[in-house]
């Protein structure tokens, strides 16, 4: 867990350290001074162009995990939902039309 934890961190700072170079760059360009960009984010350098994907990879990564969890976690919440109205639909043995409404509700997407 401490591992995560620091492997997080690290790539926290990184990725906050690109996006203040980024900030930079366009403050300066939108200030109007003569700034090689290219030069500056390290376009034509392998290794520079290499972790500025591994960079953009980690983030949409994180994100793909976070609305991963989040679908989830709905579905979850949307199963409890459906087994509490089953079971309050086994009491009454007479509401048959809560089973036909969990049967005929259309698919959700997120």
């Amino acid at each position: 867990m401490l591992a995560l934890k620091h492997e997080y961190t690290i790539f926290s700072r990184k990725a906050d350290a690109k996006i203040k170079l980024l900030k930079d760059v366009l403050d300066r360009v939108q200030r109007g001074e003569d700034v090689n960009v290219e030069k500056v984010l390290g376009t034509g350098d392998e290794e520079q162009e290499q972790e500025w994907r591994d960079e953009e990879d980690q983030l949409w990564e994180a994100k793909d995990r976070r609305h991963e969890k989040k679908r989830q976690e709905a579905e979850a919440d949307g199963a409890e939902k459906v087994a509490e109205q089953g079971a309050a639909s086994d009491m009454d043995p007479g509401n048959s039309e809560s089973i036909s409404n969990v049967a005929k509700r259309p698919p959700a997407f997120y």
